[in-house]
């Protein structure tokens, strides 16, 4: 269940030390997340947003403070409803989507649905095409989850969150073609 595995994320970089795992906002109700976008939304943006509402801003946080995976942290559902004016001409996205996770330069993981089908996720990169690069939610925490087990994800000895391309890049092959 995409519940179960998202608490998995969080054992993980609470055991790593990470300090966005103390940072989490607890989640709300699927009727506050339907009123902050504006109509009904599937359950996998329910149980997200169910689950954690964004992070908690703290005096002299940096970035990497609040990521949860390297270069995005998770949104509070107002911040992702602000955020879909920007990217309302993106024909990936469509009219029915959600952003769930953000990175400092735009780039996001969204999901994307359309009538009561379960939302696929698209990765925007700025400058590069939208692309749904996860067939569902719990694909998409299921691939973070196995890129900290495997080494993909690390905290280096700076104590900032590092990434293995090349692990990253053989874990997602393995998770989009599954």
């Amino acid at each position: 269940m995409l519940i179960d595995r998202l608490d998995e994320l969080v054992t993980i970089v609470r055991e790593l030390g990470r300090p966005v795992a103390s940072l989490l906002v607890p989640g709300i109700s699927r009727r506050e997340v339907e009123r902050a976008y504006g109509a009904p939304v599937p359950e996998d943006v329910a149980t997200w947003f169910g689950w954690c509402n964004g992070v908690r801003s703290e005096p002299g946080q940096i970035q990497d403070t609040v990521n949860l995976v390297p270069g995005y942290r998770p949104l509070s559902a107002a911040e992702a409803a602000a955020l879909r004016p920007a990217y309302e001409d993106d024909p990936v996205l469509g009219t029915r989507w959600m952003p769930l996770l953000g990175g400092p330069s735009g780039d996001l993981y969204a999901a994307v649905w359309s009538g009561n089908e379960r939302p696929g996720i698209a990765g925007v990169l700025i400058g590069e095409p939208t692309e749904i690069e996860f067939a569902d939610t719990e694909r998409l925490v299921d691939f973070f989850v196995r890129c900290y087990r495997q080494g993909a994800f690390t905290v280096g000895s700076d104590g900032l969150l590092t990434m293995d391309t090349d692990r990253y890049d053989a874990i997602y092959a393995d998770i989009a073609g599954g």
